[in-house]
């Protein structure tokens, strides 16, 4: 909220004894404008006045037996105002409330953190991917891959049971699914058959979710602990009304609108250096690509950085190897992927033939430099749609990894300082 932005202030004129829901209805109303996004709201405490029966009331040590009036002013954006008000019609009843248009000398704001004052209403995606109760994991996990979307909502008539994400294909079975999305029908049936048979309804319970009037800031925070790279978001009703994924988080910090805030920020933004990730699996781009398979395989985190001498090469995944690799090589690294052993003796006989890892990495790596800010890492990532930054010090030579979760962690780590 900005001088140049329309202003109004909002009062609710009540009394201490209206009560809502076993607390006072003032205490409730307050909560009800933080859970749809206000800005900002006061209850005040008359101490005396006198109203249509011209009796004068105070509120001194000598009137505990009084009723106070208790006034709420609420200012925001006008927009806001308009959104979020016809939400307190049943709860407020025949409450006077009033509206008066603001002119702002000054409407400078506390700094709010990197996703200012915004709701997840304001930058969630709309689109939501469904799927009925009764279809089967496979066909789920299709779908989801197809699809390049974080979750899929399984939605039940108009009620929302249950997500599938990317992280639940390794917990049956699937391949990646961004290993999926490389394969040819015949593949993608072959590696699906290895999932259970099971209908949804059966493996999903009721999902963690968002409302859709919350912050943004609360949002990320509740993503990092929950360790959740996308929340279905919910209206009023609790139906489905769209995604907030990291995309989205992201978009979020790099498009808030700072240059019109008169706010003062504390520390410029922190440099890649401060954020990213020390610890970077390597492999040297002379490896053989048998070699570079198993350790892909064996790592965690399913990257990793080719170096020649102490500069970055290229970068091997698996979606990446699987959309170079040819069969029967391929045959074999696709039954690795699912869990199958045997198919590493297949694995072996490459550095036979003399295929580097060099040959199977992805050579065009996104870089930033480490002592770029972290809105020039966001940039980079959304702009290029990578998942992951290789960082590089002065000279070229290899510093660290900056992921998108990295990033989320540490947009929740401003908003919560």
């Amino acid at each position: 909220m900005t001088a140049g932005e329309p202003i109004q202030r909002l009062r609710i004129y009540l009394s201490e004894r209206d009560m809502a829901e076993g607390q006072p209805l003032y205490l409730v109303a307050l909560e009800r404008l933080r859970r749809e996004g206000a800005s900002g709201a006061t209850a005040l405490r008359g101490v005396a006045g006198f109203g249509a029966g011209h009796r004068l009331r105070t509120a001194g040590m000598a009137d505990l037996n009084q009723t106070a009036p208790i006034i709420i002013e609420w200012l925001d954006r006008a927009d806001r105002i308009a959104r979020v008000l016809p939400t307190l019609d049943t709860l407020l009843g025949d409450a006077l409330i009033t509206i008066e248009e603001i002119r702002a000398y000054r409407a400078t704001l506390r700094s709010s953190g990197p996703f200012g004052g915004r709701a997840v209403a304001d930058v969630a995606r709309g689109e939501v991917l469904t799927i009925t109760p009764g279809e089967l994991l496979a066909d789920a996990f299709e779908r989801l891959a197809r699809s390049h979307q974080p979750l899929l909502a399984i939605i039940d008539g108009d009620r929302l049971v249950g997500v599938v994400t990317p992280d639940d294909a390794a917990r049956f079975g699937a391949p990646p699914l961004d290993v999926l999305a490389e394969l040819d029908g015949e593949e993608r049936a072959a590696a699906l058959a290895r999932v259970p048979a099971h209908p949804l309804v059966n493996v999903f319970g009721e999902p963690r979710t968002i409302y859709i009037e919350s912050s943004v800031a609360h949002t990320v925070s509740m993503m990092v602990e929950w360790g959740l790279d996308a929340l279905p978001v919910i209206d009023r009703q609790g139906k489905a009304a769209g995604i907030f994924g990291i995309e989205q988080a992201l978009q979020a910090a790099l498009t808030a609108d700072r240059s019109s805030e008169r706010v003062r920020q504390a520390e410029p933004p922190p440099p890649v250096s401060l954020i990213m990730q020390m610890l970077v699996p390597t492999i040297t781009s002379r490896t053989d690509a048998a070699t570079a398979l198993a350790q892909l395989l064996r790592t965690p985190s399913r990257l990793l950085v080719l170096v020649d001498g102490l500069r970055p090469a290229g970068v091997l995944s698996p979606a990446g190897v699987t959309r170079q690799l040819r069969a029967p090589l391929r045959t074999a690294w696709l039954a690795a992927l699912a869990g199958d052993g045997a198919p590493l003796a297949t694995l072996a006989e490459a550095a036979t033939t003399g295929l580097s890892a060099m040959e199977l990495a992805t050579p065009d790596i996104p870089l930033i430099e480490a002592r770029a800010s972290e809105y020039d890492a966001i940039r980079t990532l959304l702009e290029g749609s990578h998942q992951h930054l290789v960082v590089v010090d002065d000279e070229g030579r290899l510093a660290g990894l900056v992921t998108r979760r990295g990033l989320l962690r540490a947009l929740a780590q401003e908003s919560s300082g």
